[in-house]
């Protein structure tokens, strides 16, 4: 058998070692063709926005104290977009060796560099030119450096990259000198013609969102201005600002400084020190964050201005944006980018925890002090590593101080409180007044002590009533979230009815291709999940009629496992159920109240499971006990200590920073409710927290199984 030649170019020496065993050898390059460059292009710019941006960062980088976005004609492909600003331009080395030679920019060298301003560099993977491409098949570029009397044109049609056959190194754009026409002193001007999508009045709201928040207002100053010019949208034309900011009434600035301090200045006041409570030292790096919040009720918006306006504005400003050496990392902060999960937060306490679309927040980084912070390849976030997670949770650290803020104003601790019957005098509760009239009736000592005891009533009297008054509020926001959840489980259930039909109309469509049906035997599954988790919020109305219930105890876990399941998986937890293989357990109890009762559970146990390092588990076990079914709902958690042991059902008892210690209560509520019971485990013998539960069998006992 001959051997089989290579097609390879040989230099006709063998390399050392390899001797008679090597047929030929030889040496090759890689040869790009030129729609490498659009592909890079669609890969790295996700959208128009997002390319206009990139744009506006190179004028940054080239020292501009402002720079212009003029659109003329952009609702139509044969309109145009003028990026020009007054930056240092470019000489015809920087154009023929830095623009014309992707990442070879100084820029992306090992030794990050300031421009001449002192500004750090932000464009570092010069993907400016590959932003020109996404917006437009046609770009002039004018651009004139500093003492330097003629302007630097050149020409390049993207559409010539798109040929499969030619070579990235085939094409050849124009280029010259002429006398100034477009620049003024310097600067540069890209003038993109052929546009590639048609601009909305949507597109423009975006886009003077995004460059509001590309700076933050904090540190805007005159140095770098951003200037709109549209003639099809006028009103989004001027130069860009800051709206409702400094009008929140909640606000918190904090700077960390990379150890374990923080200085923390809330609504103005005079700067404090705050310790961090972590176990484990933060390793983001020094950090400077500032929050506002604000409360959406009509009345508060009334306030700060036009309720419209607030509204509209809070829209594209709520979120919490991330900044490195003063300009935004993408897309922290963007309307549907929870990077913080804050709205997940304020599911499982609604009444302290502000939702991401109350908050508008600044995190501020640099590329000295944060090295281990850095960016993905797509310019489109961090990478997520602990560093990342650190300052995850020294974010909501902060966040939660501005929370406790928040709550001090809305609920002060001393409001008056009236009651028949305990109507307060002169600011003194009835009790306090009946002691105080007996001490003056008394002489010397004695009147001395009763005056003490009437201060020590009328302390406990308001103590009581401030309590009393948090359980009200709690009770009356959770029923409010409740009523707007039933509300929005009316409007989506003819939505999810109307997909199911669609779903079934495109499955007989799909009749004989496999993998069309086996998509849309997906879909099915998925709605069905969706309507099953949907039912955690389904009216209750029918609660209060004479119906008797028949659930099937076990068979409701199985369901509230695999309604739960995505939840755990996301959070890292392991559930386990365990119930009877013989004999029914019956409980007269609605299903979704029963579902409601064991999510209670299931957050309170994840809420304590995050912190563990061990692999976290909840284990439930169900069996028939006498006329009862029982049913141990247990985690391998921190546990609950000893002391507060006999008081984690009441109203408000909470081991959680900030939170509200409703969850318990109503759980205990429910099961009174249906003539069952919940109680602490404390048998010595489990780790971490386990409950008792006992419902009473519908019938007095099990039945057999059919």
């Amino acid at each position: 058998m001959s051997p089989t030649k290579t097609k390879t170019r040989s230099n006709g020496k063998a390399p050392a070692g390899e001797g008679k065993k090597t047929i030929r050898s030889g040496k090759t390059t890689f040869r790009p063709r030129a729609r490498l460059l659009r592909i890079l292009g669609e890969e790295l710019i996700s959208d128009d926005v997002v390319a206009i941006t990139e744009l506006v960062k190179n004028a940054h980088d080239a020292d501009a104290t402002q720079v212009t976005l003029s659109f003329e004609g952009v609702t139509q492909p044969a309109g145009r977009i003028v990026v020009e600003d007054d930056g240092d331009g470019m000489d015809l080395d920087t154009l023929l060796h830095r623009w014309m030679e992707p990442a070879s920019s100084e820029k992306g060298s090992g030794r990050r560099r300031r421009t001449r301003k002192g500004r750090r560099m932000l464009g570092e993977k010069g993907v400016g030119r590959f932003a020109v491409d996404k917006l437009a098949a046609n770009l002039e570029l004018v651009t004139r450096p500093r003492r330097q009397k003629d302007e630097l044109r050149a020409r390049f049609d993207w559409e010539e990259y798109s040929d499969d056959s030619r070579m990235l190194s085939d094409i050849q754009s124009p280029w010259e000198f002429r006398k100034p026409q477009t620049i003024n002193k310097s600067g540069t001007a890209l003038i993109m013609s052929s546009l590639r999508g048609e601009w909305t009045e949507r597109s423009f709201r975006r886009l003077c969102t995004r460059l509001s928040r590309l700076i933050p207002p904090q540190t805007r100053d005159d140095s770098f201005r951003i200037e709109v010019r549209s003639d099809e949208f006028p009103d989004y034309s001027g130069t860009v600002g800051d709206g409702f900011l400094e009008r929140s009434p909640y606000h918190v600035e904090a700077c960390f400084d990379g150890e374990r301090s923080i200085l923390v200045k809330l609504n103005g006041r005079s700067v404090t020190t705050v310790p961090w409570n972590g176990q484990e030292e933060l390793r983001c790096g020094p950090v400077w964050i500032r929050f506002h919040a604000f409360d959406l009720e009509t009345e508060s918006l009334a306030r700060i201005g036009s309720r419209m306006e607030v509204r509209a504005w809070l829209r594209h400003w709520s979120g919490v944006s991330t900044y490195r050496d003063g300009f935004r990392i993408w897309p922290y902060g963007e309307p549907h980018d929870d990077w913080l999960r804050l709205d997940q937060r304020r599911v499982n306490n609604p009444v302290v925890r502000l939702s991401n679309n109350q908050i508008v927040g600044f995190v501020h980084l640099t590329a000295d002090g944060n090295p281990q912070l850095r960016d993905q390849t797509n310019r489109e976030g961090l990478i997520s590593n602990e560093a990342f997670e650190h300052l995850r949770r020294l974010v909501l650290f902060v966040l939660q101080i501005l929370e406790a803020e928040r709550q001090t104003i809305r609920h002060p601790a001393r409001r008056e409180r009236r009651k028949p019957g305990r109507v307060k005098l002169n600011g003194r509760h009835p009790i306090a007044l009946e002691i105080e009239e007996l001490a003056a009736q008394a002489n010397g000592r004695l009147s001395g002590r009763m005056k003490a005891l009437a201060k020590r009533a009328h302390d406990h009297a308001e103590r009581e009533a401030a309590s009393d008054r948090h359980v009200v509020e709690g009770l009356v926001e959770l029923a409010a979230a409740g009523q707007a959840l039933t509300g929005i489980h009316t409007t989506i259930e003819p939505v999810i009815e109307a997909m199911g039909e669609r779903i079934g109309s495109i499955r007989t469509m799909a009749r004989g291709r496999k993998e069309l049906s086996a998509a849309v035997r997906s879909l099915e599954s998925e709605l069905v999940t969706l309507k099953s988790r949907l039912s955690l919020v389904e009216p209750m109305s029918e609660v209060v009629t004479k119906r008797r219930y028949s659930m099937d105890i076990a068979r409701e876990l199985r369901s509230f496992l695999a309604m739960i399941e995505p939840l755990l998986d996301a959070q890292g937890v392991q559930m386990e159920i365990e119930v009877p293989e013989d004999g029914l357990l019956r409980s007269s109890m609605r299903p979704q109240t029963f579902h409601r009762f064991l999510h209670v559970l299931t957050a309170n146990s994840i809420d304590w499971l995050g912190g563990t390092d061990r692999q976290s588990r909840i284990k439930v076990q169900l069996e028939a006990k006498d006329r009862s079914a029982e049913i141990v709902f247990a985690d391998n958690g921190p546990g609950i200590p000893g002391e507060v042991a006999d008081q984690i059902f009441e109203p408000h008892m909470s081991l959680k920073e900030g939170g509200k210690g409703m969850g318990l209560t109503i759980a205990s509520s429910i099961l009174e409710q249906h003539g069952g019971a919940i109680s602490l485990l404390r048998d010595g013998r489990r780790k971490g927290a386990a409950f008792r539960v006992s419902l009473p069998l519908r019938g007095g006992k099990s039945q057999k199984r059919p």
